[in-house]
């Protein structure tokens, strides 16, 4: 390892060199005529110091290629040389986030690749002059941890980026003292809380008989977003009341975690689907646009129906583009005059569903099959909360229970 030293002529010893101190921290103050030397093992691994160099950041640099340099000159070989065969099987961090991407191309939807890419261009923004993946460390972690922080990003988006460049060094073996839970800011993951029943009948009372069966769809089989978006009539069994999730190559759709799986209908919507099927929109897709095509659009429209039947709670604001065209601009706007209220998601229709399911006595192992879960510990997130309403005669039992108690 090579370190730098000063020589320098002292009272009544003569010249000495003089170490100087490595790491972060105040540097000694030279006079001019101070000169620095490189300490550094030569081709036999005999330390000795190499010329003299006049300023402190010469000697740096040629501390860090002196070792490097004399291990080329052992191998017969010209530094440029040298470092190629060392770095022949060293992986560069553009390479290796390029091959992440192509792989995660074959696997995953679009949307999560273009995240991927996102994600990944920042990280390597952050780590700045450093090219080998091998150098990644907690150090470099921790300064994109940082760099997220300083672009204003919530803890929550610091945590899934994080994941995102986690998963790419696990792809390649690179392992990193790195902490998910002491190295990031804590967040609290809010669950999706189901629909209460005046609150459905507010909703369902202000859409229009096409928006009625569309949402009853979500509500009724608790499939996600693309899942109806892609939901065709060949995927119905009208005998036994069933969905059948299942991918369309044709189309780019794949059900997440690529599992097909069947969804028990309930009997009202399987007879109104029949009667829609008389006089289908589309010979194919059950639900499609003013084009013809799958609607792709239910949460932005789920959140207008909000707004109309007057449930926002009128406290969320959100960014709004206004105008058209050129004259577009950004503004602040609220849930109380704008379709923007973060409390109506089509999750929450998701959740209700599986809640309801809970509640009629369908096993758990059951619900997490429909739902399209690997994990059961993933479907007891949405299960345990029943409809607070019909709690009200247990509630207070368990309260004159202690009130008695504390006499």
């Amino acid at each position: 390892m090579a370190r730098i030293y000063v020589r320098r002529k002292e009272p009544g010893k003569g010249w000495r060199y003089r170490a100087i101190p490595g790491g972060a921290g105040r540097r000694p103050v030279f006079d001019s005529e101070a000169k620095f030397h490189v300490r550094y093992p030569d081709v036999s691994g005999k330390f000795v110091f190499s010329q003299a160099y006049d300023t402190l950041e010469e000697a740096q640099r040629a501390a860090a290629e002196l070792p490097t340099k004399a291990k080329a000159v052992a191998a017969g070989l010209t530094l440029e040389e040298y470092i190629d065969r060392e770095n022949a099987h060293r992986i560069p961090i553009q390479k290796a986030v390029d091959n992440f991407l192509s792989h995660a191309k074959k696997t995953k939807k679009p949307k999560t690749v273009a995240g991927y890419k996102l994600n990944l261009s920042q990280f390597v923004e952050s780590v700045g002059k450093i090219h080998f993946l091998d150098e990644v460390g907690k150090d470099q972690l921790c300064a994109f941890r940082d760099f997220l922080a300083a672009k204003g990003y919530e803890a929550r988006t610091q945590h899934n980026r994080m994941m995102t460049v986690l998963s790419l060094l696990k792809a390649n073996r690179i392992k990193t003292a790195f902490s998910l839970g002491k190295d990031l800011p804590e967040f609290e993951e809010e669950p999706a809380v189901p629909y209460e029943p005046a609150e459905l009948r507010k909703l369902f009372v202000a859409m229009t008989p096409e928006e009625v069966i569309r949402y009853k769809f979500f509500l009724g089989t608790a499939c996600r977003d693309k899942e109806v978006t892609y939901a065709s009539w060949q995927d119905i069994d009208f005998a036994r009341g069933i969905y059948h999730v299942r991918r369309k190559p044709d189309v780019g759709f794949t059900p997440k975690k690529h599992e097909s799986r069947d969804v028990k209908i309930p009997t009202e919507l399987v007879e109104a689907l029949k009667e829609r099927k008389k006089r289908a929109p589309h010979p194919r897709w059950i639900f499609v646009n003013d084009r013809g095509r799958p609607d792709n659009h239910f949460l932005r429209k789920f959140k207008r129906i909000a707004l109309r039947a007057k449930v926002n709670c009128g406290q969320c604001t959100a960014p709004w583009t206004a105008g058209r065209y050129h004259t577009t601009r950004k503004i602040q706007v609220t849930c109380a005059t704008h379709p923007v209220c973060q409390h109506h998601y089509l999750h929450r229709l998701r959740k209700t569903c599986a809640s309801n399911w809970e509640a009629s006595g369908v096993p758990v192992r059951t619900i997490q099959y429909m739902l399209g879960h690997k994990s059961l510990e993933t479907t007891q997130k949405y299960l345990g909360i029943t409809n607070l309403d019909s709690l009200t005669d247990k509630i207070d039992a368990a309260a004159k229970a202690a009130a008695k108690e504390a006499e």
